[in-house]
């Protein structure tokens, strides 16, 4: 029986660790912050034990803000394939995942919204993997 080596970035048992240089790298290709650099960061914890190739890893980073932009940010197989949208959203979480799937939940302040209670959306957008690529499915929040 063969057996795949761990891709790079993963860690820990995960096929993506954000800890890792691959992640570090990512997040250093990121525009600056306002407030300097991302932090907070979160991911995907898909096992090394059920298979990487094919999985689509998550990584979300938080700018500096009280109420931050949030940057998803997309790995396969040990390469990293970018964000999800080209500028950061505010009110952005992670709702689903499969193996090859990963669904964000974006919501958005209307005109007359508080900061702390967007009104605006919920809106789903799934990305899938497909052929190396992630695409897009869903409603982004509208531009400012």
């Amino acid at each position: 029986m063969t057996t795949n080596p761990a891709p790079v970035g993963s860690g820990h048992g995960l096929c993506f660790d954000l800890n890792s240089g691959l992640a570090n790298s990512a997040i250093k290709s990121l525009a600056p912050t306002t407030n300097g650099g991302w932090n907070n960061p979160f991911a995907s914890n898909d096992p090394i034990s059920a298979g990487c190739d094919g999985v689509l890893s998550w990584m979300t980073v938080e700018s500096g803000n009280i109420h931050p932009y949030i940057h998803i940010l997309f790995f396969t197989n040990g390469t990293y394939l970018g964000t999800a949208t080209s500028n950061p959203y505010p009110y952005t979480e992670i709702t689903g995942k499969t193996t090859n799937t990963v669904t964000a939940q974006y919501k958005w302040t209307k005109a007359n919204d508080a900061l702390c209670c967007p009104s605006g959306g919920p809106s789903n957008v799934t990305f899938t993997l497909s052929g190396g690529k992630v695409v897009a499915k869903g409603q982004f929040p509208p531009s400012n």
